[in-house]
């Protein structure tokens, strides 16, 4: 039965986009032909929305029964464009209006009131304004990796008597790694949530990958194979074994565990050229994590309400969708970490947007021990809500972070024989380890629909434990087989994977 309702419901969804449209085109700025960058894209219902991306490109997937309907865009400060969907099909580039505000028309509980109080009352009615329901969520989500490997680099020998273990093998293994270590995916998702329980269905997902640390990892096994192999015999030879270490700290080295969570039981098929499966879990966890960490007022990302001893604030006013908005530009005191800027409604105090990246000069997560060193050096993230009746919900969220990782410390391999009293070492390696890097990591996610979820119908869901993910060589609008729904940036555009 269960089988039979899943069917149907994916034979309805077919039909309802069988003959569906694609518009697409930019959102500027009426007066200087400026691009509107994240400006909102939707339907008079909210339903199948979409965002401009940073360049001011949008794209919508229209349904053959919404073809009379039109489209509805909004932009911070800018009167809300209405156009009809024929018009879009024939021209898919608008230009908006600023809104111009009369002074005379402000509200005089809204000049009396000072940023500080907007904050604290921003807080007092997040959870009234930004509750956490049962839903069932459209996702798009979309992850970028980059990470430059410098030929600044070292890895030095200084003692070693393994066989086929020196210099000039460890020269080779370096060759190896690509000066760019660039990854990209997408997924559209069916995100369910019930309380505190989370659950995904796959619709679609797709990958962009220049070198992956799979391919990189079979090279250097290559590389290093009668190495690899002879630590690989040693599991199965209870009188020898293998430790690894640094200073006074070592570790044996032991087998993988069948059903250990590393990345190779998380990601499987790797070798294949047209697709590898993703465990659902991850997804969804990351999904999740994702949208607490960015959105949710308890974040340490959002202290900036919840901590606001720590920012000078400036308050504004605009208009958004006919509305009055506060306006409040903030900056860190020394305390504090982040600048940016919130709009937040002026009825309710409900959050319609907020902006916040990392000050200049402020970085988290500063730790070096031992040689050892890590910092988030650089974080950015951008959160736009859409209205549902009377409540906020979180549409589209744009993040971007920079790590620094440093090492600069000597470390040690031993094979070693057991004995009676104190084991023997047969072979032993003494390298040190003079490296940098900085991962440039990206996350989008935009809601393209949702509706509310009772517990029976979440009960339903049976979650599938892995997701398809498609390997792609290059990005093209027609890998999607349901439509993409952010236009990519031309970085994306201009991606090409290498034959590998």
């Amino acid at each position: 039965m269960r089988i039979l309702f899943t069917g149907l419901f994916i034979v309805c969804n077919l039909s309802v986009w069988a003959q569906k449209k694609t518009i697409s085109g930019r959102v500027l700025d009426a007066k200087t032909g400026l691009v509107l960058p994240f400006a909102s894209v939707s339907f008079n219902d909210f339903s199948f929305g979409s965002v401009s991306n940073s360049e001011g490109e949008y794209v919508m997937v229209i349904p053959s029964y919404r073809l009379e309907d039109s489209l509805y865009f909004s932009y911070m400060g800018y009167e809300t464009l209405r156009v009809s969907v024929k018009s879009l099909l024939l021209e898919g580039s608008v230009s908006m209006h600023s809104k111009e505000i009369n002074l005379a028309e402000i509200p005089v509980y809204s000049q009396k009131l000072s940023a500080l109080k907007i904050i604290k009352l921003v807080e007092e009615n997040f959870s009234k304004n930004h509750p956490q329901v049962n839903q069932l969520q459209r996702l798009f989500y979309h992850t970028h990796n980059n990470t430059p490997f410098s030929k600044a680099n070292r890895m030095k020998i200084l003692k070693s008597n393994f066989t086929d273990l020196d210099q000039r093998v460890v020269n080779e293994v370096l060759e190896v790694i690509p000066e760019d270590i660039k990854s990209y995916r997408d997924v559209i998702v069916n995100f369910y949530s019930h309380d505190s329980e989370r659950k995904i269905i796959p619709i679609e997902g797709i990958s962009l990958q220049e070198s992956t640390r799979f391919s990189v990892q079979n090279q250097i096994e290559e590389k290093l194979l009668s190495l690899t192999e002879d630590i690989e015999l040693s599991f199965e030879d209870d009188e020898l074994y293998y430790k690894m270490g640094t200073g006074i700290f070592s570790t044996k080295l032991e087998p993988d565990e069948p059903d250990s969570e590393d990345i190779d039981s998380t990601i499987k098929n790797m070798d294949d050229s047209t697709f590898y499966l993703l465990r659902a879990e991850y997804i969804r966890n990351d999904l999740n994590n994702f949208l607490v960490n960015t959105s949710d007022i308890n974040s340490d990302n959002l202290e900036f309400i919840s901590k606001p001893k720590k920012y000078n604030y400036q308050k504004e006013l605009t208009m958004y969708n006919n509305e009055w908005v506060y306006k409040i530009c903030f900056d860190p005191k020394d305390q504090g970490i982040f600048q940016g800027v919130l709009y937040i409604a002026a009825v309710n105090y409900a959050i319609l947007r907020f902006d916040y990246e990392f000050a200049l000069g402020k970085s988290t997560e500063n730790i070096n021990l031992l040689g050892i060193g890590h910092k988030v050096n650089y974080k950015k993230v951008q959160v736009i809500y859409e209205k549902v009746d009377t409540t906020y919900f979180v549409k589209y969220v744009n993040a971007e972070k920079r790590d620094f990782f440093s090492i600069d410390r000597d470390f040690f391999m031993k094979k070693k024989e057991k004995r009676f009293l104190f084991d023997k070492a047969l072979n032993k390696i003494k390298f040190s380890l003079d490296m940098q890097f900085i991962t440039t990591s990206g996350w989008e996610l935009l809601v393209i629909d949702r509706e509310n979820l009772t517990k029976e119908a979440f009960e339903f869901i049976e979650e599938p434990e892995r997701i398809v993910i498609k390997k792609e060589f290059v990005y093209s609008m027609d890998m999607w087989d349901h439509g993409s729904v952010i236009v990519p940036n031309t970085e994306l555009k201009n991606f090409r994977r290498l034959n590998e």
